[in-house]
């Protein structure tokens, strides 16, 4: 897709020609994927479903996952989601045709007929159990009712790939070392090979020469002296993310990457980068990106695991740390040194990126 990110010259350069001399358009994969939902908001938490496919905010029930198809939302029984015309009660169920069209937003929250404003209300009768149903916002009467966002995560697809869209921060003075998480004593793949992992759901490149700047969600990352990347994974609650997780990055030789007609990587080079003692420094956020973030909103670093050299052809595992199911985490990769890399990064095993796999 057409690249709209404020770079270094080289960069500016570089894409330039890459645009020009090959006509390279990165699209939006369309692939349908299975997801769980989160409401923003108050109440907020994770989205349970109820016996007769009802969509709660919290509550007793088990958690549901969902797929959005050509504009049709369904849940993991295959109930078809629609919004009830007499009550405007979000409701999945058996032997109904879609009324109307679902999508995602930049920030992969869920919109009926482009709006992502929903509403979560006391639930009645035999099912009150604390939790909250959920409505669209043209719901007439509002009495108890509470404004939510419903954001998707923990994507599974059935095929490798990113979800399609329709179309969060460190304070730079705060930045201090905190202690690496060490190692726990279990065994972590070094890459995404078993095909069991977590890729980014957004991926936010920032700015130091546009600190004030938000560039939104992108496939690609951007990183080098003035350009730093944030990462957020949505950790499944399910296992096998139960336990611990690892945080690896797979850099593959170019020739490794089958993306036809689309860019690989640019890499500033293994002279320049032994010549600094440069690298990657890779860090755990205290807060969430999203595409709104800056470089001056980038949240403060929360745990920074420090500078790794990276090789093309090699993996490298970062961290590990407890996985916490159910919840979204945002990382940062920063430049050491003036090393520059900028990917284009998707689900493919031989892709290239950072990636959450579970530890056994």
């Amino acid at each position: 897709m057409p690249c709209q990110f404020q770079a270094t010259p080289s960069l500016i350069i570089l894409l330039g020609l890459a645009a020009s001399s090959l006509g390279i358009v990165v699209p939006r994969e369309a692939i349908p994927c299975n997801f769980y939902l989160d409401a923003l908001g108050l109440p907020d938490g994770m989205v349970r479903q109820d016996a007769i496919g009802q969509p709660r905010v919290g509550g007793s029930f088990p958690q549901n996952s969902y797929i959005i198809d050509s504009g049709t939302m369904k849940d993991s029984q295959g109930h078809t989601c629609i919004i009830l015309e007499n009550t405007s009660q979000l409701q999945c169920t058996q032997g109904v045709s879609g009324n109307i069209p679902f999508a995602f937003s930049d920030d992969f929250l869920v919109q009926y007929n482009q709006n992502s404003n929903w509403l979560a209300c006391p639930a009645t009768g035999p099912g009150a159990d604390g939790s909250h149903n959920i409505y669209s916002d043209s719901k007439e009467d509002k009495t108890g009712c509470q404004a939510i966002q419903l954001r998707a995560g923990a994507f599974a697809c059935t095929v490798l790939g990113r979800p399609d869209s329709s179309s969060v921060a460190r304070d730079p003075a705060s930045s201090t070392k905190t202690p690496s998480t060490p190692a726990a004593t279990v065994s972590c793949p070094k890459d995404i090979g078993s095909g069991t992992f977590q890729y980014p759901h957004l991926i936010v490149p920032t700015s130091s020469e546009s600190p004030e700047t938000a560039f939104g969600n992108s496939y690609t990352a951007h990183i080098s002296g003035t350009n730093d990347t944030l990462f957020n994974f949505d950790i499944p609650a399910v296992a096998p993310y139960l336990g611990t997780c690892s945080l690896v990055f797979q850099f593959p030789y170019s020739s490794d990457l089958a993306y036809p007609n689309q860019p690989d990587f640019y890499y500033s080079g293994i002279e320049q980068e032994v010549g600094s003692d440069g690298g990657l420094s890779f860090a755990l956020l205290s807060g969430l990106a999203t595409s709104g973030t800056t470089y001056k909103s980038t949240p403060a670093i929360a745990s920074n695991y420090g500078k790794i050299q990276v090789f093309p052809g090699n993996n490298y595992t970062v961290a590990s740390f407890p996985c916490k199911p159910g919840k979204t985490r945002t990382f940062s990769i920063t430049s050491v040194g003036g090393v520059e890399l900028d990917f284009f990064q998707d689900s493919r095993p031989d892709a290239i990126g950072p990636y959450i796999v579970p530890c056994a």
